[in-house]
C-alpha cells in the first residue's frame, strides 16, 4: 500500500509540485468508507467509488486552487490539508468507524492461494496504468513536458493550468484509493489513517528516480523505493528498535535520497552546459 501513496505524491511531484494533503485526502476517503459502511449499510461498489470520487474531487480542488490563485502547491496543499483533515475529524468526531463487511475486511487482509495478498494485484493495476499513460500517452507526454519546462510546453500548444488540474485530481484520486485500502487492510476506518504518510509518500518516488524539479519520473523506481520503505520498516520492527526512533530512520533516508537527487540534477546540468 505505501506504493500506492507514493504514486499519489509522486503524480505532483511529475510537473514539479507538491501536495502535502496526501495524507488528509487518504484518511477522509477512509472515513467516507467506514462513515457509509455504519450509518448508510452501503453497497461496496457504491463506497467504493464515492470515497474514490471523494479522492479526486480533493485533488482537483487543489488543482483549481493552485491555478487560479497562481500561489505555490506547497501553500495550497499546506492550508487544504488541514481543512481536509478538519472534514475528517468533523465526520468521525475523533472515533472510528469499525462497521466494516466481511468481504471488504477480505480485500485489505485475504491472500491469493495463501501467498500473494490481495493487495498487490491492486499496486501492480495502478503501476501498469500509470506506466502506460506516462509511456504510451498524449496526456503522460504533456505532463512530463509541462513538468520540464512549462514555457516551452505552453508555447508549443499545451494547457498547463488543464494538465495542472488533471494531475492534482489524479493525485487525489491514487491517495483516495490508499485510503480505501486502508481501511479494508485494517478492519476499520480510523481517523488516523493518513496522518504518517507524508514523509513517507516523498521519499518513495524520490528513491526511485523522480526529480523533485518534475519532468521525469520512474514507474519501476517508485515500486522499489516502495519496497525500500517496507523492508527499512519490517527490519526495524525485526530488530526490536523502539518504534519512537523509526520517523528518525525515515528522515535519514529521505534526506540521503534528496541529496542523491539533488547531486543527480547538478551532474546533469554539468554534463549538458
Amino acid at each position: 500500500m505505501w506504493i500506492i501513496v507514493g504514486f499519489a505524491q509522486m503524480m505532483a511531484l511529475t510537473i514539479g509540485h507538491l501536495n502535502l494533503s496526501v495524507g488528509a485526502i487518504g484518511g477522509l476517503a477512509a472515513v467516507t468508507v467506514g462513515w457509509l459502511f455504519q450509518d448508510f449499510n452501503a453497497p461496496i461498489w457504491i463506497t467504493v467509488l464515492t470515497a474514490l470520487g471523494v479522492g479526486a474531487a480533493c485533488g482537483a480542488f487543489n488543482g483549481i486552487l493552485i491555478t487560479l490563485t497562481g500561489i505555490h502547491a506547497f501553500i495550497i496543499t499546506l492550508g487544504t490539508s488541514s481543512v481536509f483533515l478538519g472534514l475528517n475529524y468533523g465526520l468521525t468526531k475523533a472515533e472510528p468507524f469499525s462497521t466494516v463487511p466481511d468481504a471488504f475486511d477480505l480485500i485489505g487482509r485475504g491472500r491469493i492461494f495463501d501467498v500473494i495478498p490481495f493487495l498487490f494485484p491492486v499496486m501492480i493495476i495502478v503501476a501498469v496504468a500509470l506506466w502506460f499513460m506516462y509511456r504510451h500517452t498524449v496526456i503522460g507526454r504533456r505532463i512530463l513536458a509541462v513538468g520540464g519546462n512549462e514555457d516551452a510546453a505552453v508555447l508549443s500548444g499545451i494547457d498547463s493550468k488543464k494538465i495542472k488540474i488533471l494531475v492534482h485530481t489524479l493525485s487525489g484520486l491514487i491517495a483516495g484509493l490508499a485510503g480505501v485500502l486502508f481501511v479494508g487492510r485494517l478492519g476499520a476506518a480510523h481517523p488516523t489513517i493518513g496522518q504518517n504518510w507524508l514523509l513517507i509518500s516523498f521519499a518513495i518516488p524520490v528513491i526511485g528516480g523522480t526529480t523533485l524539479e518534475g519532468g521525469t519520473t520512474s514507474i519501476p523506481g517508485v515500486v522499489f523505493g516502495g519496497i525500500l520503505m517496507t523492508l527499512l520498516q519490517t527490519g526495524l520492527v525485526l530488530l526490536e528498535v523502539n518504534i519512537f526512533l523509526e520517523q528518525f530512520f525515515m528522515g535519514i533516508l529521505l534526506l540521503i535520497a534528496v541529496s542523491v537527487d539533488r547531486i543527480r540534477a547538478v551532474y546533469s546540468a554539468k554534463r549538458y552546459t
